[in-house]
């Protein structure tokens, strides 16, 4: 949560950043021309759909998003701008994805925006668990770099717009052995496992833990294949006695800070946000590589207030809220015209890993029905041991 004092400021570097309705937002840019310039070109645009947007606004948000994944402050300011009151912004939080997909396959998810990460956006389109973005409806989607339009996970760009983005690596506490090669992470024999034995988490989400897991074996992230799985599976039981955890955020979040963990499998903003209060923590990518991932605004088929959730997103992608957003979580935003305001972030390496580091990660791929199940039955059976 964010407490008052810092929500108070954020409030006010919002307002002054933004200039919400009031006084535009172009007078409140300060980067460079061209981000000036297309600023200027789209206000009238706009303001003019935000004026059209308060019309029909309904006066209920509810939303569904990864934990420590936004500033809370900015839903006050969001209420401030629509006249929607606080109370009625419901922001809830998940740590796995797999639920929020069980949650719209069920089609009574109860929400109105979604965060999805790039592989559960291909899932959720296929399924038609999805609602078609209005484009015209959030014209600061023209504001996201080239680079994060129309990925493959939604070719055509109807059902998504990308939210933040990062990598997953691993975090460890100053003083601890780096980690720079996943065969300590998977492997008993080379020492680092015993060494930390219960000081370690990975990741709750099971994909992610695969995925490493394959990495470390040597094998195609996109291989789904018996015998590939068999393999990871048995890896995986052999790691388990010396994990503390499968571990959402908050848990290797506190854990790290508090040193009842040493290690910990982790997206790359988590831990940039925790050395914002605890500076003894690094991060770093494993020779063998990581996740280059994307989490994505959608809209659920079954959303009640559309309108509302166009809103939200259309907020969320502001050059000034994104910045103000990625320099508090710790995300890399994909709003171009938001860069020139976080230049901290950019000259981070583990924000923006090094372009020779990047040439060894992988998107995370997406998957059928029947690769769920077997990531699903995989994870029961480690869980077992």
């Amino acid at each position: 949560m964010v407490d008052k004092n810092r929500r108070d400021f954020l409030k006010i570097a919002v307002a002054g950043i933004v200039g919400l309705a009031a006084g535009g937002i172009s007078g409140f840019i300060f980067g460079s021309y061209s981000s000036r310039n297309r600023i200027l070109e789209l206000e009238g645009e706009i303001e003019r759909l935000r004026a059209r947007g308060e019309k029909i606004l309904e006066d209920e948000l509810r939303v569904w998003n990864w934990s420590y994944y936004i500033n809370e402050g900015l839903l006050e300011v969001f209420s401030e701008q629509t006249g929607i009151p606080r109370d009625k912004i419901i922001y809830e939080e998940f740590e796995d994805p797999s639920y929020v997909l069980a949650k719209l396959e069920a089609g009574a998810t109860g929400y109105d925006v979604v965060v999805l990460p790039d592989y559960c956006v291909d899932i959720a389109r296929k399924k038609g668990l999805l609602l078609e973005l209005d484009k015209r409806l959030i014209p600061n989607a023209k504001f996201l770099y080239e680079k994060f339009k129309n990925l493959p996970y939604d070719p055509e760009g109807k059902f998504s717009l990308v939210y933040m983005w990062g990598s997953t690596g691993f975090a460890w506490r100053k003083g601890v052995e780096e980690v720079t090669t996943l065969e300590q992470i998977f492997n008993p024999e080379y020492g680092f496992l015993p060494k930390y034995k219960k000081k370690i988490t990975m990741l709750e989400e099971a994909t992610e833990v695969i995925c490493s897991c394959k990495a470390y074996l040597g094998k195609r992230i996109d291989d789904w294949s018996d015998t590939t799985l068999e393999e990871v599976k048995d890896t995986l039981i052999k790691q388990k006695p010396y994990l503390a955890a499968y571990a959402g955020t908050n848990v290797y979040y506190e854990g790290l800070k508090k040193g009842t963990i040493s290690v910990a499998q982790a997206y790359n903003g988590d831990i940039v946000r925790l050395r914002g209060e605890f500076s003894e923590v690094e991060f770093g990518i494993p020779e063998e590589g990581g996740t280059i991932w994307t989490d994505n605004l959608c809209i659920p088929r079954d959303a009640k207030h559309v309108y509302a959730a166009h809103e939200f997103i259309n907020f969320l992608l502001d050059p000034a809220v994104s910045a103000v957003n990625s320099q508090f979580i710790g995300y890399a935003n994909p709003v171009r015209a938001s860069w020139d305001f976080i230049p901290d972030l950019l000259e981070d390496p583990a924000v923006y890993p090094p372009e020779e580091v990047q040439k060894k990660m992988w998107f995370m791929p997406s998957l059928t029905d029947e690769e769920r199940r077997k990531i699903e039955s995989i994870m029961i059976e480690v869980k077992a041991h």
